[in-house]
């Protein structure tokens, strides 16, 4: 077993005196196959200045293409939505700019005296009295349309008689002036001239201070009655200590009260304080 050889064609290892390789069933004894070298693909060699301008190219593509979409959605964020039909301002100078008063018509009329043409029939005409002389009433009416000749003759004085009495009618083509009549215009009120009353404000006769250690400025409303004392106090501002000693001390300070017309009244005064500190 230890007789050991290789097969000619597989290089297998096989028993030394056996004649056909089991592996590939190649008889020994006959010569070795030729063996067909096998081409390799060898790649194409490429420098690296095309490789790197290759790259460059790419990434400028993709940078173009970045700022295109950049802009348009810029455009599309920041569009303005105002309508393309915008109504147009109105120029406040234009309100305020007195406008004229529209022209009045003024056309004179001229009346005209001309024959009326073809006499129409009458209908109807005033009853006569009961006694002749006597007026009849005005609204009693006699009927013209089935008459004979000699009682439309009367019927037709009648009615002619009753033209005469009527007052005559105005012709409204003889009529002139201005086509409304115009507003009367308004008198101006005399100015009343309102008398401003006399005030006076208080002013400080005695400001008397406590001796106490305060920091920074205290701002006082007070409110200064008719007899010139403090009758109420804000503290608006308060000092770093001893608050309580400046409103006793604000509260015996003495003024000279305001006035209206002379007569004492209370008005407010407001007052700022500053501590240094060794007060």
């Amino acid at each position: 077993m230890s007789d050991r050889k290789k097969c000619i064609r597989c290089e297998r290892t096989i028993d030394a005196y056996a004649s056909i390789c089991p592996y590939c069933n190649w008889n020994q004894s006959m010569a070795a196959p030729v063996r067909e070298a096998v081409p390799v693909e060898v790649a194409e060699y490429k420098p690296p200045e095309e490789r790197n301008a290759k790259k460059k190219l790419i990434y400028a593509g993709i940078g173009v293409l970045v700022l295109i979409l950049a802009f348009f959605g810029g455009m599309i964020i920041n569009r303005d939505g105002t309508p393309k039909n915008v109504p147009q301002t109105i120029d406040e100078t234009s309100e305020n700019t007195p406008v004229s008063a529209p022209k009045r018509a003024d056309t004179q009329l001229v009346p005209t005296n001309e024959p009326g043409g073809i006499e129409q029939p009458i209908t109807s005409a005033p009853v006569s009295g009961p006694v002749p002389g006597t007026p009849a009433n005005e609204w009693d009416r006699s009927d013209a349309t089935a008459v004979s000749s000699a009682e439309y003759a009367q019927l037709a004085q009648r009615a002619a008689a009753e033209k005469k009495k009527a007052q005559p009618l105005v012709d409204p083509r003889s009529l002139t002036g201005a086509a409304y009549a115009q507003q009367p215009q308004r008198r101006p009120i005399a100015n009343r001239v309102a008398v401003a009353a006399a005030r006076t404000r208080p002013v400080p006769e005695y400001q008397g201070l406590p001796s106490m250690r305060a920091q920074g400025s205290a701002v006082l409303d007070l409110t200064v009655g008719p007899n010139g004392r403090v009758t109420g106090i804000n503290v608006r501002r308060a000092p770093f200590g001893g608050t309580g000693a400046l409103i006793g001390a604000v509260q015996h300070w003495r003024f000279r009260p305001a006035t209206v017309n002379g007569q004492p009244v209370a008005a407010p005064y407001s007052v700022q304080i500053q501590f240094k500190g060794h007060e």
